[in-house]
């Protein structure tokens, strides 16, 4: 295979910097297939995606296939710097402001430039999120193509009912170029990232297998479950999170205690956040003692009374 980077810029920066974007084109040596697109940390505090770009293209090494990848580890280079979920420049969060617009804001500008050089360019696109660096998020999207989020390999998929997928993101564009496309959101939070990268590089090889880049049939995993509604606990308070809830994947009744925010100045317990789901399963979770603001992302419970 043919491994080539290119640079695209975008813009010189007030610091004397060049802004742009870092492209991974890969040849297969097997002759014509798709070419899939392979992105990471959009939001540039989900770096899970980036490890399991690195992780994916070492483990590549000797491996034929067919078509091409071309892969964009680092999609927000600014907020990655700074480890931040939105554009350091204005602010902006780049995955809701595609197919974005040379004459709009920074983000909009570096929105334009993805739209044209990556994803207007490969036939099937995987957005790689994670739960950023506090929270873990276990699940997958489906959107245009069923059998491409099926083998991500997670246990539970979320299609969106119509109207309640956000607006201006890689995923929406892509569907309105008639791009196939899925968005993994995985791993995260403040614990070893090392086996939700392994689980994502395995997630990309099975793709590969189901897209025919690869020889052999993709594994299919038996349990897993569609969901069409997902509730989103953010807190009211700030302070230390506590979880009580159950792993991700396990089931919790309505009304269970999820976690409290505990003051890390007074020691009270400032809030107890509960399930809103009747009949719920755990999405994104905090795994482990850390900050959160209110109005953060505290918890994720599925809906398994909306299963298909």
């Amino acid at each position: 295979m043919k491994h080539e980077m290119s640079f695209k810029p975008l813009a010189h920066m007030v610091d004397g910097s060049l802004s742009g974007l870092h492209i991974h084109d890969i040849a297969g040596d097997l002759g014509d297939g798709p070419t899939l697109g392979i992105c990471g940390a959009i939001h540039g505090n989900e770096h899970t995606g980036t490890h399991t770009i690195l992780d994916f293209v070492r483990a590549l090494r000797g491996t034929p296939f067919r078509g091409r990848l071309k892969l964009l580890p680092v999609a927000n280079p600014r907020g990655f710097a700074a480890n931040e979920r939105f554009t350091s420049v204005d602010r902006m969060n780049l995955n809701r402001v595609f197919p974005g617009s040379r004459q709009g804001t920074y983000s909009e500008q570096l929105a334009e430039l993805i739209s044209k050089e990556f994803i207007e360019k490969v036939n099937v696109l995987v957005d790689l999120h994670t739960g950023t660096d506090r929270p873990t998020v276990d699940y997958s999207y489906i959107f245009n193509d069923e059998g491409l989020s099926r083998a991500t390999g997670s246990k539970l998929l979320y299609r969106p009912k119509p109207g309640a997928a956000y607006a201006g993101t890689t995923a929406t564009l892509a569907i309105d170029k008639k791009i196939a496309t899925t968005v993994v959101e995985l791993g995260g939070g403040i614990v070893d990232q090392g086996p939700y990268a392994a689980r994502g590089v395995a997630a990309l090889f099975n793709i590969m297998r189901y897209l025919k880049m690869l020889n052999g049939a993709p594994a299919a995993r038996a349990n897993q479950v569609i969901l069409s509604a997902i509730a989103l606990v953010r807190p009211t308070q700030g302070g230390f999170i506590e979880t009580a809830a159950p792993a991700l994947g396990e089931k919790i009744a309505g009304g269970a205690v999820l976690g409290k925010i505990i003051s890390p100045y007074t020691f009270a317990e400032l809030e107890t956040m509960t399930n809103p789901v009747k009949n719920g399963v755990m999405i994104l979770s905090h795994l482990s003692r850390n900050f959160i603001e209110a109005g953060d992302y505290a918890y994720m419970v599925g809906d398994l009374d909306t299963v298909e």
